[in-house]
């Protein structure tokens, strides 16, 4: 705030006083500045430029040499302090406004109109961005967003918000035009590049746009909306049922806007902001009107109060009226410029907003409560089946074949039985065994014998009172009843069309390799950065039979590709829709098919290789699409809907037999070793240990032999035996006695021709060699090795259900409840004592007055990508405490040796709580190797 004499001032908010509290920490002198502020959860960014206001009374130009200066400011103890290298120069020029906002790759983006020229020889606006690099402090060369016509009036504004997993959009209004602009780029692509960015209208027609804009979005938000109040230049009409401000709701799912009104120009109101209320799912929309004690508009625009309206975030229809005075001067009805925080706002934070009345030099503010949620609503849905299979209409389906029904939410499963799911010939029962998978909500019924060929058969679910039921007791409405008919006995002729839309859909980023997209309504294919989308469908039901052709049907969503996309075969099936990323997902293999050019929004049928199919017949079928074009693509997923979902045609010939199925195609991938224990260069190995190796895939036990997996030092093998396990996917070499002490190892598992081979006769394409040291003999010499994290994250109570493995900071608090998860990897030190434990944690923006635990867990089934708030496992004994600390501070914790014995040999997972409401940020190892957390234990 501005404070006469001394300048802008940050301020806080005593919330038990009702009073702003200056910080004594002056931001800016310049008092013909504005700003706009962020906070990450770490860092408050203040950017501050200096205005020049274009309006109806005349253009200006852009100020030369007064630059705009991004603040950013760590807090610690209870104060802001000014970080290192800043402020920095974000431009050299006035500007009417500008906004900023983070991206998911810390890369900090600002955005602002600027006007050139001069009354004689005409204004020229442009809209402006620029960024600065994370662990920079030097911003780049201002760009002129690189898309058709950036060109609005001179008193139009530009703002940016981050939304989605990886987007940036920069919002202008050009009120000339009629449009409210809307551009669109991909996080990781270059900044400046035309081909990154993607421009469509916001809203247009006369009259549309003007001025005043306020643009909001949810990370969190899984389909990735933006919301935007803007306004319209409709203030002249004489219809005044006309929209004066409109929400805008952008939903990258269908690439497209929706708008509804927020208030009408009779109404007149003007200056509009919006907060998202995550606990009541309510976007709350702010704007000036005239007081409650003035009568009529005296101009659109005038001062007055402040006023409230809310309508669902996910149906927003805002009621007539101006609203809900929420902010008034009973004394002079001047009150303007409502402000308030970017970030989405809830039960635990409430909503707090600052307007100013330039008429009496003051400010006003509201702090209202936003209450607890509401509890959900009971369920009362009468559950649905979603999908059958066979599908209803199938012919040719196999004699073999197992019938299912999905369901749309999780069902009883005493409910779901062979009374109530039934196949009949006529009017005969077919005795069958019915199972229900809870984790899939899928009903399968299992034939005891196989089907009669060439029959008609009739499958019921039953509905109402004596049928099936969801958990919550409510029955299905009516009964499900579909028909199929099995293949003709030794084959036949006639080809059958099914469309089988995807069962499972998803896509993986290298710029966020730990990130789950499943949930998302677009699936995105990309080269700079790496993005692939991954399909699956089920032919499970199509056994013995031939494919005549296959077509894949996509559709388009935000954006097309001026470049081709390759459809590829994925052997690997095991992935799902809600756990497949980038760390761990299948590698495509042979092309079948190719897509592209395309447009925005549009349909298309992609010939796939018949024969590539065929050998699915009868399983599931993975495909995946990725391509060399840095021209990125999004595709609706089946998360858009049912009519824009990936579906596959397939022309089916008969086949042979009596359902009996076709050969799948042969395997000629070479097994490739994925993981070994003691990993390669450890040290202090347990003598006792054994040796390890897992494979991709299943192997010939036959060839896991000593003979192909040995160990040696140096010419000397060690006598020992080799077994693989059922699965045949792990060898384990056991030493007929212990290792020498102090000794360098090497293992190798042969490869080629006299190696080891997989099922199906593919050998390993090379040797696989490492070496590892074990401890020193006696036990008398101390070894020291220090580890770093193989994982760590934190989960959130107040987003319970939000995983953070890929965040670069740690964090632990009370209020809210925050706790911290490490793993690290002890296998190699099985029969080893430990002498002492240390754990080295860096402090990252906040240090804390308060202590943290550090606790033993003994659950290690977490991952760093699937650990949530629900998931998480309970912390135990405590080893050791951490605190006070201070910001961007190294720490050395002592841990309790007796507690850790036991866990040499195998996988340690540690937890950080604490009792305190001071937070505290730690660094993750996504922070780099320097500041990851580490293990320095000292061994015998």
């Amino acid at each position: 705030m501005w404070t006469t004499g001394t300048g802008w001032q940050i301020y806080r908010l005593d919330r038990a006083t009702k009073t702003w509290v200056s910080t004594g920490l002056t931001n800016d002198t310049r008092s013909s500045t504005l700003s706009d502020t962020l906070w990450d959860g770490n860092k408050l960014y203040i950017a501050s430029h200096v205005a020049t206001i274009s309006g109806d009374s005349g253009s200006k130009a852009s100020l030369t040499g007064q630059p705009a200066k991004l603040y950013r400011y760590s807090y610690a103890d209870g104060k802001y302090t000014l970080d290192s290298g800043f402020p920095s120069n974000i431009n050299n020029n006035s500007s009417e406004s500008m906004t900023i906002a983070k991206d998911t790759d810390d890369v900090v983006w600002a955005t602002w109109t600027q006007v050139s020229g001069s009354s004689t020889a005409g204004f020229t606006s442009s809209v402006y961005v620029n960024s600065l690099n994370p662990g920079t402090t030097a911003w780049g060369t201002p760009f002129v967003l690189p898309v058709a016509d950036p060109n609005p009036a001179p008193d139009d504004i530009s703002a940016i918000v981050a939304y989605g997993s990886n987007k940036i959009g920069v919002m202008w209004s050009d009120a000339p035009a009629g449009t409210v602009y809307w551009a669109t780029r991909t996080d990781g692509t270059p900044a400046s590049a035309a081909s990154s960015w993607k421009v469509q209208p916001a809203v247009q027609g006369k009259g549309q746009a003007d001025d005043h804009l306020n643009i909001k979005a949810l990370l969190a938000d899984s389909a990735g909306r933006v919301f935007a109040a803007v306004k319209t230049s409709l203030d002249s009409s004489t219809d005044k049922t006309l929209p004066q401000l409109q929400l805008l709701v952008f939903r990258p799912g269908t690439g497209s806007f929706t708008r509804s009104t927020i208030a009408t120009l009779a109404d007149c109101v003007t200056r509009p902001q919006i907060l998202l209320d995550t606990t009541n799912k309510l976007v709350r929309a702010f704007h000036t009107a005239p007081s409650t004690s003035a009568s009529g508009c005296a101009y659109s625009g005038v001062p007055g109060s402040i006023y409230e309206k809310t309508a669902s975030m996910d149906n927003p229809v805002f009621g007539s009226g101006r609203g809900t005075p929420v902010i008034q001067d009973g004394a002079s009805a001047n009150v303007n410029d409502v402000t308030t925080t970017k970030q989405g706002v809830s039960a635990t934070t409430g909503v707090v907003l600052l307007a100013s009345n330039k008429a009496t030099q003051r400010y006003w503010f509201s702090d209202r409560s936003l209450g607890t949620a509401p509890p959900p609503p009971a369920d009362t849905t009468a559950p649905t089946v979603t999908a059958t299979s066979p599908a209803a209409g199938a012919s040719g389906v196999a004699l073999a074949a197992n019938v299912t029904g999905s369901f749309s939410e999780a069902m009883d499963a005493s409910t779901v039985s062979s009374a109530t799911f039934t196949v009949k010939t006529g009017t005969t029962t077919v005795p069958a065994a019915v199972a229900y998978n809870s984790t899939d909500k899928v009903a399968t019924l299992n034939p005891t014998a196989d089907l009669a060929a060439g029959t008609t058969y009739t499958a019921t679910i039953r509905g109402g009172s004596t049928g099936v039921k969801d958990a919550a007791g409510n029955a299905l409405a009516t009964d499900r009843t579909w028909t199929f008919t099995t293949a003709t006995a030794g084959g036949g002729s006639t080809s059958e069309t099914v469309t089988l839309t995807a069962t499972a859909d998803s896509w993986v980023a290298g710029g966020a390799a730990a990130t789950n997209y499943g949930t998302a309504t677009t699936l995105s294919v990309d080269n700079s950065p790496v993005e692939l989308a991954y399909l699956k469908f089920d032919l499970s039901t199509y056994a013995g039979r031939t494919v005549e052709s296959a077509i894949l049907q996509l559709r388009s969503a935000g954006s097309g590709s001026a470049g081709k996309q390759n459809v590829k075969l994925v052997a690997d099936d095991s992935w799902t829709e809600g756990g497949i990323t980038y760390n761990n997902r299948p590698t495509p293999g042979t092309s079948i098919g190719t897509l592209g050019p395309t447009t925005t929004n549009a349909s298309y049928g992609i010939p796939l290789t018949a024969s590539g199919v065929a050998g699915d017949l009868g399983q599931q079928l993975s495909l995946g699409l990725d391509t060399t074009s840095t021209d990125g693509l999004d595709l609706n997923s089946r998360e858009a809907g049912s009519t824009a979902a990936p579906k596959l045609v397939l022309t089916l010939g008969a086949g042979g037999g009596s359902g009996g199925s076709m050969p799948p195609p042969a395997d000629t991938t070479a097994p490739t070793v994925t993981g070994t224990s003691p990993a390669g260069d450890a040290t202090g190995v347990a003598t006792t240990t054994n040796v390890t190796a897992t494979f991709s895939e299943a192997m010939n036990a036959s060839t896991i032999t000593p003979g192909t997996f040995t160990l040696t030092n140096g010419a000397t093998t060690v006598s020992a035996a080799v077994t693989s396990n059922s699965t045949g996917t792990t060898a384990t070499l056991d030493p007929g006695a212990d290792l020498a002490a102090g000794t360098t190892y090497t293992a190798t598992i042969k490869g080629g021709s006299s190696g080891v081979k997989d099922g199906a006769g593919n050998g390993l394409a090379a040797d696989k060699t490492w070496t590892f040291t074990t401890a020193s003999a006696g036990g008398s010499a101390a070894q020291t090795v220090t580890l770093t994290a193989t994982a760590d994250s934190w989960v959130a109570g107040l987003a319970p259900a939000t995983n953070y493995g890929t965040a670069s900071t740690l964090s632990v608090d009370n209020s809210p409840a925050e706790v911290t998860y490490l793993k690290f990897d002890l296998s190699a030190y099985a029969g080893r004592t430990l002498e002492s434990a240390t754990l080295q944690l860096r402090s990252a923006g906040s240090g804390s007055l308060g202590k943290q635990n550090v606790k033993l867990v003994t659950n290690d089934s977490w991952t760093e990508s699937g650990i949530t708030y629900n998931t998480r496992p309970a912390p135990g004994t405590i080893l050791g405490t951490l605190g006070p600390t201070a910001a961007n501070s190294n720490y050395n914790v002592p841990l309790a040796a007796s507690g850790l014995n036991g866990e040499l040999g195998q996988q340690l997972s540690l937890g950080l709580d604490t009792i305190s409401t001071d937070g505290l940020d730690l660094n993750s190892r996504e922070a780099g190797s320097t500041s990851a957390p580490k293990l320095v234990l000292t061994l015998r």
